[in-house]
Parts: C-alpha cells; structure tokens; sequence
C-alpha cells in the first residue's frame, strides 16, 4: 500500500481544523475537560469561555480554509519535498497564532471580570 501523497494529508488537516473549529465557532461545546481552550480563565466563568471558544472556533475554521487553498495552490507548483516544507510551517505558524490569539483573549477577559468590567458568570 502506497503512503498517502502530500496534498491529500495537508488538505486533510485543514478540513479537519475547520471541523474541530465550527462547533467551537457556533457556541455548542460547554465547558470541558477534553475539547477547547482549556485554561484557568476559560474554566473561571462561563462568559469567557464561550467568548474564547467562539474566535478560537473562528480561527481555525479560518485557518484550515486558508491552508486547504494554499495546500491546493501550492501542489501544482512545488516539487514534493519543497511542497512539505512549506504547508507544514504555514499550518504550524497558523496554529500558533490561534493559540496565542485565543490565550490574550482569555486572558484579557479575566482582567476585566476580575476589575469589575465584564459580565460575570452564572
């Protein structure tokens, strides 16, 4: 059996971002143990867990429509080796930037409910 070809792994992956994404996205995962921005802010209070949940669900959904694009884009103008050593940083910078995007938002809103500023939870 022959092993998958790179762009079917790559695209892959970003299917599989946007679907770990769009349920997040809709506000349809209560808080949890297993699946979400698990941090001790989003745990602290419903509101910011939703409210993190939600754009982290965006930006994946965002990221693995981009990365499916540019993983189609770029299968038909790179050689296979070049072709992995481009979408594997591209989808590795994009997670990053969801996760440090999604932790300052935590973050931000815990500053807030703790000074009295955001709403607070139930």
């Amino acid at each position: 059996m022959l092993p998958p070809r790179p762009e079917t792994v790559f695209v892959g992956i970003g299917m599989l971002s946007m679907a770990i994404g769009l349920p997040l996205a809709d506000r349809r995962i209560a808080p949890n143990r297993w699946y979400g921005v698990r941090v001790r802010e989003t745990f602290a209070d419903e509101h910011i867990w939703y409210e993190t949940n939600a754009q982290a669900g965006r930006d994946l959904v965002l990221l693995g429509l981009l990365f499916v694009v540019v993983a189609l884009a770029l299968a038909h103008v790179l050689p296979p080796a070049e072709y992995v050593m481009w979408c594997g940083p591209v989808f590795v910078l994009g997670a990053l930037l969801t996760t440090v995007r999604s932790l300052r938002l935590a973050r931000r809103l815990w500053r807030e409910r703790r000074e009295g500023r955001g709403r607070s939870g139930s």
